[in-house]
């Protein structure tokens, strides 16, 4: 059989109406037919499509239902790693758990980065129970909406309860994440601490390797070869993709040209923190959660419950990467000969505006009146002279306490003002004096300032275009015509 031009279905050998093969027309007529109508056609396609649609749907909601029910199984409030605290170490904690996938109240997270492990110590509890190179007090505030992430030097001085005076780096190898909590608490004014995250250096690596590296730029060469530790490290300046050893490397080099030591580690964590952060709320790293979480559940510890995580994780992704804040714990390198040894000195009075300003603690405390800001400016313009000219600009509206610094490596679009000791406010009324500028609540500016301004090229660009629309007027005096924007 063969297809003819009208689609019927017809012998090969036949003709039309051959006159011997009329007595073979009725054996044929069997195997003609009429082509399907086009409406049926697409009728039968949606119905095809309709049932597909069906079974998909009921496979779907199996599976949510499968899930749902794990999920539930999971999502009573039990901790995401059992601990073995004493009822003692207990105590340091606020008891009440979250009951809901919401956070419906402010909750403080303590979070610990131990030393490499002691690989001859037994369980993984106790090969967390070592100095900690990293110490950070996170708030979720859902009535703010921002979360708050305060970094305290591992060298700051405090006295531990049944041992002395000592870095607060000891607290945890001293007596566990209780008595860091406790000793955190108090270097707060008291604030509560709800739970704690203990994590080694392994896995803030594996982290940043399963996230796909994190981007950073790199401010200078950094070189540094110590074999006691098996440390190499080796970072050209620029941005550029780091994975999670190189990561590390960049966290912990120390000799940075400024001479910072500990600060500046504590200022690339920061900078660390902000890139981990982009790359966890980006939607790409979406098909690598299964191996975030297995990187967490294999290297962390925590009291946390699996309630909590929940509500934390449904914040985090619906807050966003901009509400942010990363603040420094307030105070001074010791001077030589002050003690036997260096300390960083928690100052009280800063650290209880930090309290007040960003967690929660109430309590009285006098704001730094705008004209005795120290503001220091730096020049990220790629032209010369920028910062003088940013500082003039302040001291003439009152700001007199501004100075220049040196000129920063990297080229900003945008002019960047922080609030280097979590003046949010201050920082906001500056940006309001100089009309331009992005807000942001971070550590990572100059040390002895309140604010830190890094001019970028729209102030040049603002600068230009004031030039560009001062006419002369008839005395020849340079005059700006209505409208034009002063600086």
């Amino acid at each position: 059989m063969a297809l003819n031009w009208w689609g019927w279905q017809h012998h090969p050998d036949s003709t039309p109406f051959p006159v011997r093969a009329r007595e073979t027309w009725s054996d044929l007529m069997p195997s003609f037919h009429y082509p399907p109508r086009p409406d049926r056609v697409r009728a039968a396609r949606q119905q095809a499509i309709r049932q597909g649609i069906l079974w998909l749907l009921l496979g779907f909601t199996a599976v949510l239902a499968g899930s749902a029910g794990a999920l539930l199984a999971v999502m009573l409030p039990r901790q995401v790693i059992p601990t073995s605290l004493t009822p003692a170490e207990q105590e340091a904690f606020r008891p009440d758990a979250l009951r809901a996938a919401a956070l419906d109240r402010s909750l403080h997270i303590l979070i610990l980065g131990t030393d490499n492990p002691d690989p001859s110590l037994v369980t993984e509890r106790d090969r967390l129970n070592t100095r900690t190179d990293t110490i950070l007090l996170a708030r979720f505030d859902p009535q703010a909406r921002r979360i708050t992430v305060l970094s305290i030097p591992r060298d700051t001085r405090v006295r531990l309860p049944g041992f002395g005076v000592a870095k607060i780096n000891a607290a945890n190898l001293a007596g566990g994440p209780a008595l860091a909590a406790q000793v955190v608490s108090h270097l707060m004014g008291g604030i509560p601490i709800d739970r704690y995250i203990r994590l080694n250096t392994d896995a803030l690596e594996e982290l940043i390797d399963a996230v796909g590296g994190v981007e950073i730029y790199v401010p200078e060469p950094m070189q540094y070869v110590d074999h006691t530790q098996q440390l190499f490290i080796h970072l050209e300046p620029g941005w550029q993709r780091l994975n999670g050893e190189q990561a590390h490397h960049f966290a912990r080099f120390r000799r940075d040209h400024l001479g910072l030591g500990d600060i500046g580690r504590v200022q690339r964590q920061q900078e660390l923190l902000r890139a981990l952060s982009r790359e966890l709320l980006s939607p790409a790293v979406w098909p690598r959660i299964p191996k975030i979480l297995q990187v967490i559940r294999t290297n962390l510890d925590t009291n946390l419950t699996w309630e909590e995580v929940l509500s934390l994780a449904k914040f985090v992704l619906t807050s966003g990467g901009d509400r942010i804040d990363l603040v420094l714990l307030p105070g001074r390198f010791s001077q030589p000969g002050e003690f036997s040894t260096s300390y960083w000195l928690p100052d009280p009075a800063g650290i209880r505006r930090v309290a007040v300003s960003h967690f929660g603690l109430e309590a009285e405390v006098a704001r730094i009146p705008p004209h005795r800001l120290r503001i220091a400016v730096q020049n990220a313009t790629g032209e010369p002279g920028m910062a003088r000219r940013m500082v003039q600009e302040l001291v003439r509206q009152g700001y007199v306490h501004a100075f220049a610094v040196e000129d920063s490596t990297q080229v900003l679009q945008q002019t960047e003002i922080l609030a280097q000791s979590g003046d949010r406010e201050g920082a906001k009324q500056i940006r309001a004096a100089i009309g331009l500028g992005e807000v942001r609540v971070e550590s990572t500016g100059v040390l002895n300032s309140d604010v830190t301004i890094r001019v970028g090229q729209d102030w040049a660009q603002q600068l230009a275009l004031d030039e560009a629309l001062r006419t002369t007027d008839g005395n020849g005096q340079a005059q700006a015509p209505p409208g034009a924007a002063q600086l």
